[in-house]
């Protein structure tokens, strides 16, 4: 039943993706938004229909595996960021800075319910309104394990006492006339319920007629120790300065937690003259404001303050705000503020610890020069990935069943190939262990195997990687998660295009000519081609890498150390002068932003390449440079 409904499914979504990027009026544009919300709250009702359905046959399996608390937990709200700025919700985030960043349990679980709670908080909460998901340790009770308590409360329109009673009952609704302007709750407060008791806890609620709701439970789950950094006053060294506001907001006390946790002194102003005082002491090394609430003769007063100490709060829809008063998008957080975010703009303004920043590049920066084959029996679906593959840079290959791509594989080679389970002649499994003996016996190289399926049951990922399959995507097929399999298996393919960079290429760039100085080539403002550079030195010394995208980072990484280059990986950009230094580099591969004046005239005979490019064009490049 899982697969019958979601194959169809599979071609509405994804090809409202793909329609949304073509040429659209704003009309076509409310119809096929229209079409894709309708979209996605099917799917979640069949897969809260899934789950449900589990539960009731007790199918239900509780993970218990070790993860990333901060970035689970910090995804499941940023889901919902831009849905809460659409309606101007005051969306604030706390997380217990004393929590290990490891914990075991289910953290697949645990971000559903998170995101079921805050689907309805936001669902049932009116304009202009507050929404708080807290996350703290409590004590342990009867368990050997620290139990750690969620709540999200909302100011929204509140439960009375009878309607309380009934709120975890399957598609529970308030009264009608609530249902026709909000909608119901559906499923997921139901299976949030049997999940947290599964886990080992009870969700329950307070509520009051017009005065919002707050859902919590707690669970408990292990805290694992891990070689990370600590973080335990680690910025004592540190000064900053924070706009108090007369009357402090939720996200002010969670600051002055999370700072009372870091090590930073605070030293607050509230008016003009108290900042311009802290300026001219010239004592902090950054100035934090929130600028959706600060008073004007503030927002003012902060254009004479050296930008670049400027740490800014907003939401997503302050962007146009932001850059009218010129600040730089490394220096704002977006909210909901989360640990993470607030622990990395510390980590560059003090430049002293360790940054954990980890950012992905935007899904249409990234090509690959790589050739697939899909193997699939539905003619939609094929149309479907074929045509995202092709958007991606990939050469695509199609088989209607096991035996085709089976008999495909042996006559010629591809580096990725994706498996439907489910087709008539030979299905994907079978087809899987024929390959897999092939290669065997051929002693040829493995081919990436990816099962494409419409199988979402518990298991089903285990089961498939257990056949020999290296990797499992479910239909509807996500962008990003396809982008994930293809970055995991095709980096030495990949051909990263900085969108911003690329559109800024100028004349000038164009008329570099082909007999260049050996001395410096750098980009300042404008990336300069690969292929248009010829440059000469007789020492041969390391090439550094300095990227800020990791994605970016490691694809060169890759590329270089296949070649046979010595070289190093700069984990921390902020470092890039200092390591420069040493004088031990003759190329750079960094990104137009990182390099300053004092770079460009401080390292002569360093070739500076700040545009992306494929492997031949960077093996061209250095054995040009190097003769």
């Amino acid at each position: 039943m899982s697969h019958e409904i979601r194959t169809p499914l599979n071609g509405i979504v994804g090809f409202t993706e793909i329609l949304r990027s073509t040429d659209l009026d704003s009309e076509q544009k409310e119809f096929l938004s229209i079409i894709d919300k309708s979209s996605e709250n099917l799917l979640s009702i069949i897969n809260n229909i899934l789950d449900l359905s589990k539960i009731e046959s007790n199918k239900i399996e509780i993970e218990n595996i070790v993860f990333d608390a901060a970035e689970e937990f910090e995804s499941a709200i940023e889901t919902y960021a831009v849905n809460a700025a659409e309606k101007n919700i005051d969306l604030n985030f706390y997380m217990d800075p004393t929590i290990s960043n490891k914990l075991k349990g289910d953290p697949t679980k645990i971000k559903e319910i998170i995101i079921n709670l805050l689907s309805n908080a936001i669902k049932f909460t009116s304009y202009g309104g507050t929404i708080n998901l807290d996350i703290q340790k409590v004590q342990a009770g009867d368990t050997p394990y620290p139990r750690i308590k969620f709540s999200v409360q909302d100011n929204g329109i509140g439960m009375t006492k009878d309607q309380q009673s009934r709120i975890f009952d399957a598609f529970s609704q308030a009264d009608v006339s609530v249902t026709r302007k909000y909608g119901g709750t559906g499923l997921g407060l139901t299976i949030s319920s049997q999940f947290v008791e599964l886990m080992g806890g009870q969700l329950e609620l307070e509520s009051a007629k017009d005065h919002g709701t707050t859902f919590y439970f707690d669970i408990p789950l292990e805290e694992v120790t891990s070689p990370e950094t600590n973080y335990t006053q680690a910025f004592t060294d540190m000064t900053i300065g924070k706009y108090e506001q007369e009357i402090p907001t939720k996200l002010d006390n969670n600051l002055e937690t999370y700072f009372e946790y870091f090590g930073p002194t605070v030293k607050h102003f509230e008016s003009v003259g108290e900042l311009k005082e802290l300026n001219d002491d010239n004592v902090c090394k950054s100035y934090w404001i929130d600028i959706d609430k600060a008073k004007q003769n503030i927002l003012d007063a902060i254009v004479n303050i050296d930008k670049s100490k400027l740490i800014v709060m907003a939401n997503v829809t302050s962007r146009n705000k932001i850059e009218e008063m010129g600040i730089d998008q490394n220096n704002v957080i977006f909210k909901p503020v989360t640990l993470t975010k607030l622990k990395n703009i510390l980590s560059k303004s003090a430049s002293t610890v360790p940054q954990l920043i980890d950012e992905a590049l935007p899904v249409h920066a990234t090509k690959f020069d790589a050739k697939v084959l899909v193997t699939e029996d539905n003619i939609i679906n094929q149309k479907l990935i074929k045509r995202i593959l092709e958007e991606h840079g990939m050469t695509v290959d199609l088989a209607n069943n096991g035996l085709e791509c089976f008999e495909k594989r042996r006559n010629k080679e591809y580096d990725l190939l994706f498996m439907d389970i489910q087709m008539p002649v030979m299905d994907g499994i079978e087809a899987t262990h024929e390959i897999l003996d092939y290669e065997e016996d051929e002693e040829l190289p493995h081919i990436p195997i990816v099962a494409l399926t419409a199988n979402a049951l518990k298991g089903d990922r285990e089961r498939f990687l257990g056949e020999g399959m290296d990797e499992y995507i479910t239909k509807p097929i996500e962008t990003s998660e396809l982008l994930y399999v293809l970055n995991k298996f095709l980096s030495d393919k990949a051909k990263i295009v900085s969108v911003k960079e690329k559109s800024k290429v100028s004349e000038e760039s164009k008329d570099i000519p082909k007999e260049a100085a050996p001395e410096v080539h750098i980009v300042k403002d404008e990336p300069i081609l690969l292929d248009e550079l010829v440059m000469d030195t007789s020492t041969e010394k390391k090439i550094l890498i300095a990227k800020k995208f990791l994605l970016e980072s490691r694809v060169l990484t890759k590329v270089i150390k296949n070649l046979g280059y010595d070289y190093k990986t700069l984990d921390n950009v902020d470092l890039l002068e200092s390591e420069l230094l040493s004088g031990e580099y003759d190329i750079l591969f960094s990104d137009a932003g990182l390099i300053t004046e004092d770079i460009s005239q401080s390292n002569d005979n360093l070739a500076i390449i700040t545009s992306g490019s494929s492997k031949e064009e960077i093996e061209d490049l250095i054995k040009k440079h190097r003769g």
